[in-house]
């Protein structure tokens, strides 16, 4: 049974990638046009949620282009909703294996990171490449140290002490927040070369998107939280409400993009 911490059941989940992809579909468009994602390219996007990033890909790609929208859900992928290129794949790579074909590129915003198989999945997710193809990974890297320490006295700190709890509870569910640290070793590890990156961070103001999807984000995961870290009903209280306030402003976990490429010479040797 997967451990995923996000399941799409919950009533605000589609708020949640909503406020998700305002906070973050910006640096993806960044990431992606520097890697490069040529004209015509075949795509793959892994944990497509609500199909931002999919749009995105079948407007670099075009009209000779094709993308494939992977969830193992795709309640949110309304194909009515999404250009004509892309194509919707309900698959859990953890049980029913990887889609069949090659791909120019795969992408996965937030869905390694949350794995326990991580490092097998990955392994698939490289095979999956057609000689020349680029995989690009994007995570969160967060620290989430601090929990234990006296609650801060400003509210960017108590926002931080949850957000600690929140990568406390997801780690107790096989995550890893600090995998994006690792991320450029890993595709090089895996033989791929010109490995790049670029990191973004954003503002969390109060009242916005952003703090919308930090309020939906914490309150998904209120129930372990109290349970197993320290953080009080009283602080998680204080914290949802101080994300509704304007002036409220903190930092976010900045978002870790990391991508390489498959070398045309080694494909073709070994095939």
């Amino acid at each position: 049974m997967s451990t995923y911490a996000f399941s799409p059941e919950w009533e605000a989940e589609r708020q949640r990638l909503a406020c998700l992809d305002a906070l973050w579909d910006r640096a993806s468009r960044r990431a992606l046009e520097t890697a490069g994602v040529p004209r015509g390219a075949a795509c793959l996007d892994v944990g497509a949620g609500d199909g931002s990033v999919a749009r995105l890909l079948a407007e670099l790609v075009g009209e000779r282009g094709r993308v494939v929208a992977l969830d193992r859900d795709v309640r949110f992928l309304d194909p009515a909703g999404l250009p004509s290129t892309v194509e919707v794949c309900e698959r859990d790579l953890l049980t029913d294996g990887m889609p069949s074909g090659s791909f120019d590129l795969v992408h996965a915003r937030m869905v390694l990171s949350h794995l326990p198989e991580r490092d097998a999945v990955l392994d698939d997710l490289v095979s999956l490449l057609a000689p020349g193809g680029r995989i690009l990974l994007s995570e969160f890297d967060a620290e989430g140290a601090g929990v234990v320490e006296p609650v801060p006295p400003d509210a960017a700190g108590r926002f931080q002490r949850v957000h600690d709890a929140v990568v406390a509870v997801l780690a107790s569910k096989g995550g890893d927040s600090r995998w994006a640290h690792w991320m450029p070793a890993a595709l090089a590890s895996r033989g791929l070369t010109g490995i790049g990156a670029v990191v973004d961070g954003e503002l969390v103001r109060g009242a916005t998107p952003i703090s919308t999807f930090y309020q939906h984000t914490f309150q998904r995961l209120r129930e372990p939280m109290l349970a197993t870290t320290p953080v009080t009903a009283e602080l998680f209280d204080r914290v949802h409400a101080a994300l509704d306030d304007p002036e409220f402003v903190a930092l976010a976990a900045p978002l870790v993009s990391v991508w390489g490429q498959r070398p045309v010479e080694a494909i073709t040797a070994g095939a």
